[in-house]
């Protein structure tokens, strides 16, 4: 349903007809009427006694005349009709934002997994650029042991080469 509707208020099914309509305001009009209330009732109880009324005598203002009547059925009607379309449009919408939702989901996933392999891929390159190292310091530890005096050719040239760069030694035993 729509809500609470006239029919709701009187408390009567939609295929009631109009002696039904007015024993069940008659019944009602006694429940809802301002005055059944005790005279300590607060202002906010008068107030709320007083709309009940209210809509009671306009339910029965609306049900207990023929052409209002159909007029209204019409009306609940195409509210009906159009709740439904409007649900379906709804459901449309909650199935559009939940795929929305979905992909943008795996598209941060995907992200995520990527950043992970970049670092994996990083922190592999660094393990492996230190093993490099390592067996260029063991290549060159051995090449000490093996020949010692390779090493002290290299600090040679080592000297010489930084002698040039400051510019002590003479030309000729520099090399361009």
């Amino acid at each position: 349903m729509i809500g609470l509707t006239l029919y709701d208020v009187l408390a009567i099914p939609t295929t009631a007809s109009t002696d039904d309509v007015r024993k069940a305001y008659k019944q009602k009009a006694l429940e809802t009427h301002p005055d059944k209330l005790e005279p300590t009732a607060t202002e906010h109880e008068r107030r709320a006694a007083e709309g009940k009324f209210r809509n009671v005598c306009d339910a029965f203002e609306v049900l207990g005349d023929p052409l209002k009547r159909k007029a209204y059925d019409d009306r609940i009607q195409l509210a009906q009709q159009n709740k439904k379309v409007w649900d379906e449009q709804q459901n449309r919408r909650v199935k559009e934002r939940d795929e929305w939702a979905r992909k943008a989901k795996d598209r941060s996933e995907a992200r995520m997994k990527e950043r992970a392999d970049f670092y994996e891929n990083l922190k592999r390159i660094k393990e492996e650029k230190q093993r490099y190292a390592e067996m260029v310091e063991q290549f060159y530890e051995d090449l000490r042991e093996c020949h010692p005096e390779w090493e002290l050719r290299r600090q040679a040239a080592l000297q010489r080469k930084e002698m040039a760069d400051k510019g002590h030694i003479p030309r000729r035993y520099t090399t361009h």
